[in-house]
């Protein structure tokens, strides 16, 4: 992650859950959250940028257990506040960390982060998040895709690794440019292909759904 981003992520904490609030996203969230529950039922899944621990609270409703790793103190703050209806443990980590152990989980998560991630630095981070995972693992990323009403924000530059950027103001004001690519189904399925022993792909009105099974 930018340094540029991190600052981003550290500020917005107070407001990052706001966005789940406005009526544009209420009917995609309302099929989005049932999956996440049902998906991860009785296992224990690794989640990575796990921000407020919105999605957390929502894997760990019938999770078996659920580590939420996240690189901003400010954001697992508001996360460890929370209560959850499984175990939930919390670290501070770099989401292209590889395990430093065995693969201890069979479920795994990437709420909104993808969009997020260095184009540059792709591989390092799918071999990082899925050297935490279990063969047979199963996998839930889903994060906004390419629409018409999308290009707002528009594109404030690409950069030459061909990473999207926009510009993001904050309720105080204050600006930040941060990553924001957006992928199509071919993109995204190549991108797993090499980690994956099956896919399946998904598209609701603002968002893509991304399964998969570790090889």
């Amino acid at each position: 992650m930018t340094q540029e981003m991190t600052a981003y992520y550290a500020r917005r904490a107070a407001e990052y859950e706001r966005v789940y609030t406005g009526p544009r996203w209420q009917d995609d969230l309302a099929r989005l959250r049932p999956r996440v529950t049902e998906l991860f039922a009785g296992r224990r899944v690794f989640e990575v940028a796990c921000g407020t621990g919105y999605w957390t609270q929502v894997a760990a409703e019938r999770a078996r257990a659920v580590h939420a790793t996240d690189l901003n103190d400010d954001t697992l703050a508001i996360a460890r506040a929370k209560t959850y209806a499984a175990p939930v443990s919390f670290e501070r980590r770099d989401a292209y960390a590889p395990a430093a152990g065995p693969a201890q989980f069979d479920g795994g998560l990437v709420g909104l982060w993808l969009s997020h991630v260095d184009l540059a630095r792709m591989d390092e981070f799918l071999r990082a998040f899925n050297s935490h995972l279990q063969p047979g693992a199963r996998v839930l990323m889903f994060d906004e895709r390419a629409t018409e009403e999308r290009p707002n924000p528009p594109a404030s530059r690409f950069d030459e690794a061909g990473n999207r950027y926009e510009m993001r103001r904050l309720q105080d004001g204050e600006r930040f440019e941060i990553i924001k690519n957006l992928f199509d189904r071919a993109r995204l399925e190549a991108l797993i292909a090499p980690h994956a022993a099956s896919t399946s792909y998904r598209e609701l009105q603002f968002f893509w759904l991304l399964e998969y099974a570790v090889a």
